[in-house]
């Protein structure tokens, strides 16, 4: 099982520090609501650094479910 990143979206307030710290890991929506773009589209410490200055704490790391047959 790998890991994956969430956003929880009732709690994100689009202040768009995650597109600041990782551009191409993050984007906003058309309602200005975080969505993960790419999950290795930036360097692990600038995902790590968006991950630590969301103002909401919205985003955060997940174990992915593990596939059948794998």
């Amino acid at each position: 099982m790998g890991e994956h990143l969430t956003i929880d979206r009732d709690r994100c307030m689009g202040s768009g520090q995650c597109t600041f710290y990782a551009p191409n890991t993050f984007d906003l929506d058309d309602i200005s609501v975080a969505i993960v773009i790419d999950e290795h589209g930036d360097p692990e410490d600038s995902i790590r650094q968006a991950i630590e200055v969301c103002p909401t704490r919205s985003i955060a790391r997940a174990l992915a479910a593990q596939g059948a047959g794998e």
